[in-house]
């Protein structure tokens, strides 16, 4: 299994200075951010980050305790507005964003982190079509239910940004695991497509590769009788998983800042839109990326397509 690299672009795997914290401080205030799987991981990490920068959060996520954990710990170190919102993100997503808007204020930034991982054979006896499934209803028909009850409130307002958790594996052929590859080829695919549709209204809508990093989602396997193969393939994986959860958070924190903030004093940075609609990995370092907004532009790079003859 051969991970996509780039080259001529620094490597990361911590927080770096286009991405640091302190250059960030406020610059979300007054944003509303929508945030799904909020609670742990990756999503927890998020969430401190933009409340840092200021924001007001809507969290979602299914753990009602530690959603209320991660609540408390925003309202005792940032005093930024919060709402929990517990609950499945297929759930009611248009009355969800009514409560959201109603209770926060328009929003400004959805972002999909919501996730499931799924590894198992497709031939194994224990192999569940249901199961299999349900790993594109989180990935896929999650994040598109969201932003098509979003949508609505952007188009009346002119702007808004998506930015929606991708995968390296949506470029990746790994066996065992062809539900999550699939699915973020979908949803690579799908925020692409939408971002043509979007941009046109003042809307965005950005996918990001959060690095490899160690969360509860990335070590979840199945199957009881793992093959020498599949032990072998999740130890090189596991190894891969060195990233720290501060880089995917700081990442999306500039990411939401540069497109939706004003340019100048505000932090916005409207190279970010060559980003728009393309698969960004958050270990390519964020600043030497919008340096080369012209030629990524040029030779249309960061698209999933096929490689012909």
């Amino acid at each position: 299994m051969d991970f996509p690299t780039s080259t001529g672009i620094t490597k990361r795997h911590d927080i770096y200075p286009f991405i640091h914290p302190t250059k960030f401080t406020g610059l979300l205030h007054g944003k509303v951010v929508l945030l799904t799987g909020a609670s742990k991981g990756i999503g927890r990490t998020t969430a401190l980050a933009l409340a840092a920068s200021g924001a007001s959060l809507a969290l979602l996520a299914r753990s009602d305790a530690e959603l209320s954990s991660l609540v408390s710990e925003i309202s005792s170190k940032y005093h930024t507005p919060t709402l929990a919102l517990v609950g499945n993100i297929l759930s009611n997503p248009i009355d969800t964003v009514a409560r959201v808007e109603r209770e926060l204020g328009p929003i400004s930034i959805l972002i999909n982190n919501a996730g499931k991982n799924h590894m198992v054979p497709f031939a194994a006896p224990e192999e569940s079509l249901d199961e299999w499934w349900a790993t594109f209803e989180v990935n896929v028909k999650g994040p598109i239910a969201l932003m098509h009850a979003v949508l609505p409130h952007f188009i009346a307002r002119g702007a808004g940004t998506f930015i929606t958790v991708g995968s390296s594996l949506a470029d990746v052929a790994a066996p065992y695991i062809s539900a999550y590859c699939a699915s973020k080829a979908a949803i690579v695919k799908a925020c692409q497509i939408l971002d043509m549709e979007f941009k046109e209204l003042g809307i965005r809508s950005f996918i990001i590769h959060p690095g490899y990093v160690q969360t509860d989602m990335s070590s979840a396997t199945g199957g009881s009788g793992k093959s020498q193969e599949m032990r072998e393939m999740q130890e090189g994986y596991q190894a891969l998983l060195t990233d720290a959860k501060e880089l995917a958070a700081w990442s999306m924190v500039a990411l939401a800042v540069c497109a939706s903030c004003e340019v100048g004093a505000g932090g916005g940075d409207r190279r970010v839109e060559v980003l728009a609609g393309r698969y960004w990995d958050a270990g390519d370092d964020l600043g030497e990326m919008l340096e080369q907004a012209e030629e990524i532009e040029k030779r249309d790079l960061y698209r999933l397509t096929f490689k012909k003859l």
